[in-house]
C-alpha cells in the first residue's frame, strides 16, 4: 500500500530539483522561523497599538472633548513652565477630539519624556518615559529586536530569507500530475506527516501574497537593503525617496551633509540611531531643487515658533490628526511640519527656516516620485492604516496564519527527523542544479545580498558536513 509520504513525493525525473529546493527551504525555515514568529507577534500588536494604548494609558490620553481649546503654543508654554530647563522636540496634534495633545521634551537631566496635555485648558494629564512606551518598545522589537542597528540587520536577514521561503514553498506546493490532493485545501482526514504537511503548505499558499507584500513593504525601513533602495534616488527622479525617508533640508545658508534619515514620522527623530535609518546615501539634485518653486519667503519677521507653525498648518489644511511638528535638532536645523494621515495620498511635508520663517519646501503626494508613492502606500498599508479597520483585520489574520503554519512546519520536522540528527532532506548523489535554477539562485542572491552571502556560508558548511559524514561512513 502506498504511504502518504510516497504519494506526496514528486515524479522520479524531478526528484533531484525537488529535494534540492526542499533542502534549502528546510534550512531557511530552521534559521528564520523564530524571527518570523517574533515579527508576526509584534506586527499584530503594532496594527492596534493606538487602540491598546488608549486602554493601558487611558488616564493620560483620554480627555473630555470641548469646542473651546487653548492654542498649541499656550499648551507648550504650560509644559515648559511645568518642566523648567526642558527643550521641546516634537508636538503631536491630538488624534481625536477626546485625545490629549503630546509634547516630546528633553528634560534638564537629558532624558526624553512624552507629556500629555488636555487641549481645552492646558492641564497636564501625565508624562512617561518615551523609550518604555508600549508602542516604542513593540516597534523597537519589531524593527531591531532591541539590539540597535545590528538587530535591524538581523531582522532584514530574516525578512529576506522569509521571501525565499515563500518562493521555494510555492515550488514544493505546486500541483503535479501524481498529486492533485492537498493543494487547494488540506486533507484533514489524512494521517501522520501528510496531515501536518497540508496544514503547513496549503494555508501558507493562501497567505503567501500578503506575507510577500509585508516583507517587501517593510524592507525600505531596513538598514542595508533600505539604504541601497534610497541610493536609487541619486540615479533618477523617478526613484527619489519621499520626504519621510530623507533628512529635512538645512537652515538657510547651511550645507546639508546627511541626506537620508529614516522614516521620521514613525519614530523619534532625535534618537539618531533609527532602526531602519538610511543615512549615508547622496541626496539627488532633483530633491534639492525640483520643489524650490514652493519656497515662500517671509523675511523680516520674528523667528518661527509653535504659534506661527500651527497657524501655517491651519492655513494649509493640515492642522489635523496626523500632524507632527518636529523641532530643529541643532542650531543648523529647521522646523518640519510632517502631516501623515491614515491614507498616504494625504501626506504633506513643510520645512521652515527657524530664523526667517522662510518656507524652504512644501511637498505633497503629487510631488512624490513613482517609487516614493509606492513605498509610502506600502508603508501605510503595512501598518494597517491605509484602508482602516479592514486593513488591520486582514493583516492580523495573516499574522496568525503565518504563526500557525510555521508551527505546523516545526511539528512536521520533529515528526520526520531521525533521533540525534538534524533531519535535512537528502539530495540524490551526483545531482547538479540546472542553468535555470542557478540563474534563479543568483537572482535572489543579487537582490537580497544577505541571502546570497548566507547561501555561500550555508552551502560550504553543508558541503563540509556531508564530506565528513561520508568519510566516517
Amino acid at each position: 500500500m502506498t504511504s502518504l509520504d510516497e504519494r506526496d513525493a514528486p515524479a522520479p525525473k524531478e526528484t533531484g530539483t525537488y529535494h534540492f529546493i526542499w533542502r534549502w527551504h528546510f534550512y531557511a525555515g530552521l534559521f528564520v522561523a523564530p524571527f518570523l514568529i517574533i515579527l508576526a507577534l509584534t506586527g499584530s500588536l503594532i496594527l492596534f497599538d493606538r487602540q491598546i494604548e488608549s486602554v493601558i494609558y487611558r488616564p493620560l490620553v483620554q480627555v473630555s472633548p470641548s469646542s473651546a481649546q487653548i492654542s498649541p503654543a499656550q499648551q507648550e508654554a504650560l509644559v515648559l513652565q511645568a518642566y523648567p530647563a526642558a527643550r521641546v522636540l516634537r508636538y503631536v496634534h491630538p488624534e481625536k477630539p477626546d485625545y490629549a495633545a503630546e509634547f516630546l521634551i528633553r528634560n534638564a537631566a537629558g532624558k526624553n519624556r512624552t507629556i500629555f496635555v488636555d487641549p481645552k485648558d492646558g492641564r497636564i494629564t501625565g508624562d512617561m518615559n518615551s523609550e518604555t512606551r508600549f508602542s516604542s518598545v513593540v516597534t523597537d522589537i519589531h524593527g531591531n529586536l532591541l539590539a540597535g542597528p545590528n538587530g535591524s540587520l538581523l531582522v532584514e536577514f530574516a525578512g529576506c530569507w522569509g521571501f525565499v521561503l515563500l518562493i521555494s514553498g510555492l515550488f514544493l506546493w505546486w500541483p503535479r500530475k501524481d498529486r492533485k490532493v492537498g493543494v487547494a485545501a488540506p486533507r484533514l482526514k489524512a494521517k501522520g506527516r501528510g496531515f501536518w504537511r497540508d496544514l503547513h503548505a496549503v494555508p501558507s499558499m493562501w497567505n503567501a501574497g500578503i506575507i510577500a507584500f509585508l516583507i517587501l513593504s517593510g524592507l525600505p525601513w531596513s538598514g542595508f537593503w533600505g539604504t541601497q533602495l534610497a541610493k536609487l534616488g541619486t540615479l533618477n527622479v523617478a526613484t527619489a525617496p519621499s520626504p519621510n525617508f530623507i533628512a529635512p533640508p538645512p537652515a538657510l545658508g547651511v550645507e546639508r551633509k546627511d541626506a537620508f534619515a529614516g522614516h521620521i514620522h514613525d519614530h523619534d527623530p532625535v534618537k539618531g540611531d533609527l532602526p531602519w535609518a538610511v543615512k549615508k546615501a547622496g541626496l539627488p539634485e532633483a530633491i534639492d531643487h525640483a520643489h524650490m518653486h514652493h519656497a515662500h519667503l517671509q523675511q523680516g519677521g520674528a523667528p518661527a515658533d509653535l504659534a506661527y507653525l500651527t497657524n501655517l498648518a491651519a492655513e494649509r489644511g493640515i492642522l489635523e490628526p496626523g500632524l507632527r511638528v518636529l523641532y530643529p535638532s541643532d542650531a543648523k536645523g529647521v522646523f518640519t511640519l510632517s502631516f501623515v494621515p491614515a491614507t498616504a495620498q494625504g501626506q504633506r511635508t513643510v520645512n521652515v527656516d527657524p530664523a526667517t520663517r522662510t518656507i524652504i519646501q512644501d511637498i505633497g503626494w503629487k510631488d512624490y516620485s513613482p517609487l516614493g508613492k509606492a513605498v509610502e502606500f506600502g508603508v501605510e498599508t503595512h501598518v494597517g492604516k491605509q484602508f482602516g479597520l479592514p486593513n488591520q483585520l486582514v493583516l492580523l489574520a495573516s499574522c496568525f496564519v503565518l504563526i500557525a503554519t510555521i508551527s505546523f512546519g516545526i511539528v512536521m520536522w520533529l515528526r520526520r527527523k531521525p533521533a540525534g540528527k538534524i533531519g535535512a532532506p537528502p539530495v540524490p548523489a551526483g545531482f547538479k542544479p540546472n542553468a535555470a535554477l542557478l540563474v534563479l539562485i543568483a537572482f535572489f542572491g543579487a537582490i537580497f545580498p544577505f541571502v546570497g552571502a548566507s547561501m555561500i556560508v550555508i552551502w560550504l558548511a553543508d558541503w563540509a558536513f556531508t564530506r565528513r559524514r561520508a568519510a566516517q561512513a
